[in-house]
């Protein structure tokens, strides 16, 4: 009888989870201006040059100066564009895409 060969995998070391985008001292900055707002955190942009300034402020007067200032800003709503959908139709109109699946 044969001795079992056991073979050792070596498994790359763990790699450190990437940043999730804001500093932590940011998180309540970005909550209260969205308030304030009245939107979204993500339609919330904080100025990265600023962010010394901005993770200063801890309330609500501070953050309305700061939005005041142009610093904390309420980003535009994306729209749909509807260009896809209006060369698929005219395909359509010809025949296109008119097979069972």
């Amino acid at each position: 009888l044969k001795a079992p060969v056991v073979v050792q995998l070596a498994l790359p070391p763990c790699l450190p989870r990437p940043p999730s985008g804001l500093p932590k001292a940011m998180k309540l900055q970005k909550r209260l201006a969205a308030e304030i707002k009245k939107c979204g955190r993500g339609r919330i942009w904080l100025d990265p040059n600023e962010s010394n300034e901005i993770s200063m402020a801890n309330s609500r007067f501070n953050i309305r100066k700061l939005i005041k200032d142009g610093l904390i800003i309420r980003k535009a709503v994306k729209m749909h564009s509807r260009s896809r959908v209006r060369k698929n139709l005219e395909a359509k109109r010809k025949g296109r895409h008119t097979g069972i699946g």
